[in-house]
């Protein structure tokens, strides 16, 4: 996350700032305080940042090295570079790209 450039306000000062238009004040004037209401309101949310850790022998276990790794292959989870997402699935030029690379379309001579 970065500062908004230039005169850009970030998100919940946008909001605080038309609560005052509408004139329905909210409680919070700065982030700091935005957030201390939120962790009252919701204490989970103080701890996104926190790994919880249920078993803490296990944790000791893999960092001595003491777990065995399988000899088996890892497996290649993407079967179409060209059509990981819904953007490039609806691209016509990505699905010649796909089928190129599948060799399911000769390429052109030149």
């Amino acid at each position: 996350a970065v500062f908004p450039p230039g005169e850009a306000k970030e998100d919940w000062a946008i909001a605080r700032a038309l609560s005052d238009v509408l004139g329905v004040k909210l409680a919070f004037d700065s982030l700091s305080q935005l957030r201390a209401a939120l962790y009252a309101a919701y204490p989970h949310l103080a701890a996104l940042d926190q790994a919880k850790v249920e078993n803490p022998s296990a944790v000791s276990k893999l960092a001595k090295g003491s777990t065995k790794i399988g000899k088996d292959a890892i497996a290649q989870t993407i079967t179409d570079f060209y059509l990981t997402n819904p953007i490039a699935r609806a691209s016509a030029t990505l699905a010649e790209c796909s089928a190129l690379a599948n060799g399911a379309m000769p390429l052109a001579a030149e």
